[in-house]
C-alpha cells in the first residue's frame, strides 16, 4: 500500500494530514477526564514545574514580575484569587490555562494559544499548583 502513496502527491498529502491529525489530538481540545474510581489527585509542584518548562508556557511568561509576551507570574495565586469574585484561585487558573481569551490581562492581547485545553487534569493541577508557589 505505501507503494501507492509515493506514487499519488494527493493521497500522501491526505495521508499525511490524517497521521498529523492524529498525532496532535484531531484538534479536540478537550480535557481528558480524571477517572472518578481512581483515589484523588495530590497536586505535583515539581510536575508542575516541568510542565511550565516544557509545555513552552516559560517561552511568554516570567516567573519572576517581568513582562514577557505575556504577563509575569510572580504572585499569581494571590492575584488569581481576586480576578474574578466567582471563582477561587484554583478555578480561575484553570479556565485561564484552559481558555485564555476569556481572561486578558489589561495590556495585553490575546494571544495565548488554546491547545493547553487537552492537558490532563492531573496536568493542570500540578500546573496551578507550581504557579501558587511563585512569589
Amino acid at each position: 500500500m505505501s507503494r501507492h502513496i509515493g506514487h499519488n502527491p494527493i493521497i500522501a498529502l491526505a495521508a499525511g494530514v490524517i497521521l498529523l491529525a492524529t498525532a496532535c489530538g484531531g484538534g479536540n481540545s478537550v480535557a481528558p477526564t480524571r477517572d472518578p474510581a481512581l483515589p484523588p489527585h495530590i497536586a505535583d509542584v515539581a510536575n508542575g514545574e516541568r510542565l511550565f518548562k516544557n509545555e513552552s508556557c516559560s517561552a511568554c511568561h516570567a516567573i519572576d514580575d517581568r513582562r514577557v509576551t505575556g504577563p509575569g507570574l510572580a504572585g499569581i495565586g494571590a492575584v488569581a484569587a481576586t480576578r474574578d469574585p466567582a471563582l477561587n484561585a484554583d478555578e480561575y487558573l484553570e479556565r485561564a490555562i484552559r481558555n485564555p481569551g476569556e481572561y486578558i490581562v489589561d495590556g495585553f492581547s490575546n494571544v495565548m494559544p488554546n491547545t493547553y485545553g487537552r492537558l490532563p487534569q492531573d496536568d493542570v493541577d500540578d500546573l496551578i499548583a507550581y504557579l501558587k508557589t511563585l512569589e
